[in-house]
């Protein structure tokens, strides 16, 4: 990785901050499991809860791409990376900001 691209990994890292993961599960909740009587905390399990479907997962990546300014490698949406908002934010705090980009 070159130095630019350390540089924005470490700006994307500080903008993944506790504020961001408050807002992913706010948006979880708000917009995409649309259910007043649901609940959705960092350690709340989204895909295996069915909380939130394979659509759902293509929002939320949309969302952080739009919010964050970055690219999600389509083979980095996995399990592992999504199945709770701190795995999310676990995922986006080690990613390079631009997966696809990188030399």
């Amino acid at each position: 990785m070159n130095d630019t691209a350390s540089d924005d990994a470490a700006d994307q890292s500080a903008l993944v901050d506790n504020s961001f993961a408050d807002e992913l599960c706010t948006y979880i909740a708000q917009q995409i499991v649309r259910d007043s009587t649901a609940t959705v905390a960092p350690d709340t399990d989204l895909l295996l809860s069915g909380l939130v479907d394979s659509l759902g997962v293509v929002l939320i990546v949309e969302w952080i791409e739009q919010r964050l300014g970055t690219v999600i490698d389509a083979g980095d949406v996995v399990i592992e990376h999504f199945q709770t908002p701190d795995a999310i934010v676990a995922y986006l705090r080690d990613a390079s900001p631009n997966p696809s980009l990188d030399p």
